[in-house]
């Protein structure tokens, strides 16, 4: 699995304290998320691997968010790492 590309990194460090909303669409392998600003404006897509240490590089810097998952039922270890991230 690629690593985020640094220009996607930049950007995300750039959101500040925005109030933002993160769809997560969990996958086996590879996931995919899709930041949105306050007033539901897409900012950024884009692919990750479902790896705690993949999740940990996107999510990691970004401020407090509300997110959205969406799941299969084999993904019993992805609560793992948001309760141990520090999301609710």
């Amino acid at each position: 699995m690629k690593k985020v590309s640094t220009a996607a990194r930049k950007q995300i460090n750039n959101f500040g304290e925005q109030k933002l909303t993160i769809g997560l669409d969990l996958g086996d392998r590879s996931s995919w998320y899709c930041m949105l600003d306050g007033s539901g404006a897409v900012l950024l897509e884009q692919k990750l691997g479902t790896t705690p240490k993949a999740m940990q590089e996107v999510f990691g810097g970004m401020p407090r968010s509300r997110i959205a998952l969406e799941t299969g039922c084999i993904h019993r270890g992805s609560a793992g790492y948001c309760t141990n991230s520090g999301t609710r």
